[in-house]
Parts: structure tokens; C-alpha cells; sequence
């Protein structure tokens, strides 16, 4: 499942994606673009807010945090990326 946009505000581009992996635990990633306008801005909260969505809240009830952290992923295909 994938999302774009909500919780961000429209200046703000990001969205998420699950992934699982074999009976493995699954997990939510949500993405931030780093070029965001507001100084003030949390990844990491807006992230929770996402989570109490009524569509994505179900995903994660019982869950419980196994870990947690950032990444930066280069966006826009082979053109973006420079050797």
C-alpha cells in the first residue's frame, strides 16, 4: 500500500508505503522530501499523526515498535542520481 500527501501540507511532499517480508513482521515507512519549507517541521510526529489515520490506523493496533530511524533516498530515477 502506498500514500501521497496527508498529513503533510500541500508545500510539503512525502507519503508512505508498507512492506512485509515473508511471516515477518511488517512495517509502515513514511517519507518526507527534504527540500520542506516549515522550520518547525517533525518527520517523526507527523509520521505519528499518519498512523492514527481511521483508513491506516487498523495496520497498526497490537503492534509494537521493534525499531525506528532515518534514511535519505535519492527520488526522481537514474537522471537524479550522479556517479
Amino acid at each position: 500500500m502506498h500514500s501521497q500527501g496527508w498529513p503533510l501540507d500541500s508545500k510539503t511532499g512525502g507519503g508512505s508505503f508498507n512492506v512485509s517480508s515473508r511471516g515477518q513482521p511488517g512495517g509502515g515507512r513514511f517519507v518526507v522530501h527534504l527540500n520542506y519549507e516549515n522550520p518547525h517541521l517533525s518527520p517523526f510526529d507527523e509520521f505519528q499523526r499518519f498512523k492514527l489515520h481511521p483508513s491506516i490506523r487498523g495496520y497498526f493496533e497490537g503492534g509494537r515498535r521493534l525499531a525506528y530511524g532515518a534514511r535519505a533516498i535519492n527520488e526522481g530515477g537514474l537522471q537524479s542520481v550522479r556517479s
